[in-house]
This record gives C-alpha cells, structure tokens and sequence, in this order.
C-alpha cells in the first residue's frame, strides 16, 4: 500500500516517491499488460502510459473508496483499452463488425467453468496469448475484468452483439486449443 508520505512527495515530483510508486505499480500494471498485449514493447506502453496517467493524477489515492490496487489495475485496463482503440486491430474489430451476419446468436461453445477446472492457468494463458487482438481484448474484459457486453460495446464504440460474438469466437478458440488437455484429465491420463 503507498503511504500518505509518498503520494505527497509524488505530488511534489520527488524522485524517490516516484520511485517507489512505481515499484508498487509495477507488477499490477505488469499483469495487466501481460493479458491484454501482445508483446513486451506493447506491455512496456501499457505500463508506462498507465503510471505516466497515475502519477498526473496521483491525489486521487487520497480520496479513493476502492484498494489501491484495484484502483492501479483499473486504471491499466483503460489504457490498455485506450491503446487498443488507437491500433489497427481496432479497426479490424470495427470491419467485423460490419460483415457479421443480422441473425448471429451465441451458441455456448464451452462452458467457462470446465475449462477453469480442467486446465491450468498457464495453458489458458498460452492459448490466450494466441487469440487475435480485439477477441483477446473481448475476452478480458468479459470473463475476467467482469465487464458486461453493453459496458464492453460503449468502451469500444461497438455492438453489444459483436461483443457476444467475439467471446463466442474465443470459448470455441479456447475449446479447440485446449481440447487436447481437456480430454486427457477427463479419462484421468
């Protein structure tokens, strides 16, 4: 947790407070980036624009009714969400968007929980690693940041339907990928 101590020298442009802010920040920040970029440049950018954002508005720590924590890592995911909006992937996801069919509806391809349960955490975040940019970004946002499909449409400017289709796109990604393993520890080998 970051003391009063600090948060006042980080408003005073102490180095050392800064320092140590970003210390605290770092591997929060770090996390963050890792599931939403594709590589170390693109989390270096999510973790140094988000601190850059932080320490502008570093009072805030102050006046907060959230964790610290919670407050950094929802901080890193609107610039990652923000970065996302700026690449090309984004408009890759807008382009879909207007190609998908009227009539699309979800079907479950998997369930979330038998994969939470069947696979390790680093093989779904293997697979992740692979998904394509703005289902990747979908992904995160629904299944682990906890946003709903209308909060994820207006963050990114989009139907709440492409948003659906996207998580959809990603459960048959993740069956598919992970299929190899789910099948292995369903007859115990």
């Amino acid at each position: 947790m970051i003391n009063e101590e600090t948060i006042q020298g980080c408003i005073k442009k102490d180095r050392r407070s800064q320092r140590a802010f970003y210390e605290f920040c770092y591997p929060i920040l770090a996390r963050v980036g890792y599931r939403y970029a594709k590589n170390q440049d693109d989390i270096q950018e999510i973790i140094n624009e988000s601190f850059m954002r932080l320490i502008k508005k570093i009072e805030r720590l102050q006046d907060i009714n959230i964790s610290q924590e919670a407050y950094i890592w929802r901080a890193g995911v609107n610039t990652a969400i923000d970065l996302f909006r700026k690449s090309k992937n984004y408009k890759e996801l807008i382009r879909v968007e207007s190609s998908m069919p009227a009539d699309w509806t979800p079907m479950e391809a998997v369930s979330q929980h038998e994969i939470d349960s069947k696979a390790n955490t680093q093989e779904i975040l293997q697979v992740m690693a692979t998904l394509p940019e703005p289902t990747k970004t979908i992904l995160n946002l629904f299944a682990i940041d906890g946003y709903a499909h209308k909060e994820i449409g207006k963050m990114l400017g989009i139907k709440e339907t492409l948003s659906r289709w996207h998580l959809h796109k990603a459960r048959t990604i993740l069956k598919d990928k992970l299929s190899p393993f789910l099948m292995k520890t369903a007859y115990g080998q």
